[in-house]
């Protein structure tokens, strides 16, 4: 489909970059696996949330919304998704708004 990246590639470029003891990391795995599936659910949808919101920092202001939403999904999801699946995303709200209400 469009992924260019591998989980195994992503994994191999992660422990390459990683500067946290082997005590440090074993004090957060237990930490991830005492908490609940809510609460690493919350977790992670908070740093998903900070890295758009980061994302969308850095775009041009003046972009419409759905440029604004392609330009996010681009960012995020380039080489997970194809182009065509990005653009629908982007354009999901404006289609449904000229959708008649029932």
């Amino acid at each position: 489909m469009g992924a260019a990246i591998g989980r195994r590639d992503v994994a191999q470029r992660a422990d390459a970059m990683n500067d946290t003891s082997a005590a440090i990391s074993k004090v957060v795995v237990e930490r991830y696996r005492s908490m609940t599936p809510a609460e690493r659910w919350l977790a992670a949808s908070s740093l998903f949330e900070t890295a758009r919101q980061i994302v969308e920092s850095s775009l041009p202001s003046g972009l419409t919304i759905e440029q604004r939403r392609l330009a996010v999904a681009r960012r995020l999801y380039k080489n997970e998704l194809p182009e065509v699946a990005l653009i629908a995303h982007a354009e999901y709200l404006h289609f449904k708004q000229l959708l008649p209400n029932p």
